[in-house]
């Protein structure tokens, strides 16, 4: 299924790099790249050379977006598209390199850009009808059951006990039967997957499935947290090439944010008074106290009674405190901090040392997520916003999961593109209600049958 979508996308998006071809050389040219009239404007070398490296060129872009995307179906993403276009011009620019064709720098830079048009235009029409996963899930667990079929690209056609002994019948045509690794299979679910994938059907981990749907990790799923230190050892030569981007950044930025810090310092002044800036230390990495600073947005006494979460329509939030959230101002001032080494412009974001207490002894494996710099934003913001509620906090926990496995610089330009949507729309920015009696059942009995998946998979693993 994979395989035939990539494909097709890549054939579709060459047809439309075509299509932009000729458009081209009409604006251009005043005909279509095989007529006379054309030819006659190109010496009579006419445009079939550097047509042909255009296809091969978007063949390319679509072969390394392929290369550099996650396992499953490919989204008809804007993201995935725009970086298929960038790839596919840095491909076309090589070939014109290698190969010295005649070609016209006009004509091709407006072929690029109506391509690029007509691609974007293409995957919105593509998102009007959303593509489906059609799975058969091997798993004893009825929480990421339902919050798997509850996203909207799966439907969930059958469930597998992995400890059946019965016969089992083959998947349904077009399914992908998605297995829970973290489970003991009995002698006949064993054979069952096995004959499914030697038969060429698609078979996939039940946690990478959830990841790739749902944006997080599947707490109840993780062992002992060493899927996420080993997921990080791979990816510690990128973190120095990280930080070293974050200050490049800050640097040579300072002359666009510095005076909209100076301009907010002078309002906070004269509106709330003082002090101006909020300091409170926080846990960064490695469990290093670092102290953050802000802008105030709330009254000076705040915090008079000790730390506590904000909640929506917190009445401890000035005014213009209220505005300076909504558009993400009153985080200006955490440059510093990264200028400092403290933080990062993108990770998990650092957290009081009083939660940090609470939140250690409540969720295992709390702790991992100090194993990077902490951002100003990060996965679990653009994702979920505020957490007013320890339900919450484990919630997002799973987003700050997800991005420690997944870190890469493809994963930071989404959730840079996710945040400067959220300052733009003003979206995500304040905390979220406190669930209903019912939603907080249901968030109980999910936390219930995670931590019941865990002792099960630990039993197995003691057993064996």
């Amino acid at each position: 299924m994979r395989q035939r979508l990539l494909v097709g996308m890549a054939c579709a998006d060459a047809a439309l790099l075509f299509v932009a071809f000729v458009i081209a050389a009409f604006l251009q040219f005043g005909g279509h790249p095989f007529s006379e009239t054309v030819k006659m404007q190109t010496q009579g070398r006419g445009l079939m050379s550097i047509l042909a490296i255009a296809i091969v060129g978007s063949f390319l872009g679509s072969a390394l977006v392929a290369a550099v995307m996650p396992q499953g179906p490919p989204r008809p993403t804007f993201s995935r598209a725009a970086l298929g276009a960038l790839f596919a011009f840095l491909a076309i620019t090589a070939l014109i390199v290698l190969a010295r064709p005649y070609y016209s720098r006009p004509q091709l830079f407006t072929t690029l850009a109506i391509w690029l048009g007509l691609v974007l235009l293409l995957r919105a029409v593509l998102r009007l009808r959303p593509w489906t996963e059609r799975l058969v899930v091997v798993t004893s667990s009825d929480a990421i059951v339902r919050a798997l079929d509850a996203t909207p690209h799966i439907t969930v056609v059958g469930v597998i006990d992995p400890a059946a002994t019965g016969p089992l019948s083959a998947p349904p045509p077009d399914t992908i039967l998605t297995v829970d690794l973290s489970a003991p299979w009995s002698r006949e679910v064993t054979r069952y997957v096995s004959a499914t994938s030697v038969a060429g059907r698609e078979v996939r981990p039940l946690n990478d499935v959830y990841e790739e749907h749902t944006g997080r990790v599947p707490l109840g799923h993780l062992s002992e947290g060493w899927e996420i230190e080993t997921s990080l050892l791979r990816k510690l030569p990128f973190l120095p090439f990280k930080h070293a981007v974050d200050l490049v950044l800050v640097i040579a930025t300072i002359p666009f944010w510095l005076p909209v810090v100076a301009v907010v310092a002078v309002l906070v002044r004269l509106v709330d008074g003082s002090p101006v800036i909020f300091r409170q230390v926080r846990v960064g990495r490695r469990g290093e106290l670092v102290e953050l600073f802000k802008f105030r947005t709330m009254r000076a006494d705040a915090e008079s009674h000790g730390a506590r979460q904000a909640t929506g329509d917190d009445p401890r939030i000035t005014p213009l405190g209220r505005f300076l959230r909504s558009v993400r101002l009153d985080e200006l001032p955490q440059f510093f901090n990264v200028l400092r080494g403290e933080l990062s412009l993108i990770g998990p974001r650092p957290e009081q040392v009083s939660f940090v207490e609470k939140y250690r002894d409540a969720i295992p494996f709390y702790d991992q997520r100090h194993l990077v710099r902490p951002g100003i934003t990060g996965w679990a913001q653009v994702r979920h916003g505020y957490a007013a509620s320890e339900e919450e906090t484990i919630e997002k926990l799973s987003y700050d999961f997800y991005y420690l496995k997944h870190m890469s610089p493809l994963l930071d330009l989404e959730v840079f593109a996710r945040s400067v949507w959220t300052i733009a729309s003003a979206s995500g920015t304040k905390p979220k209600a406190r669930p209903s009696a019912e939603e907080a059942a249901a968030l109980e009995d999910e936390a219930r049958e995670q931590a019941a998946d865990d002792r099960r998979s630990r039993r197995g693993r003691s057993a064996d």
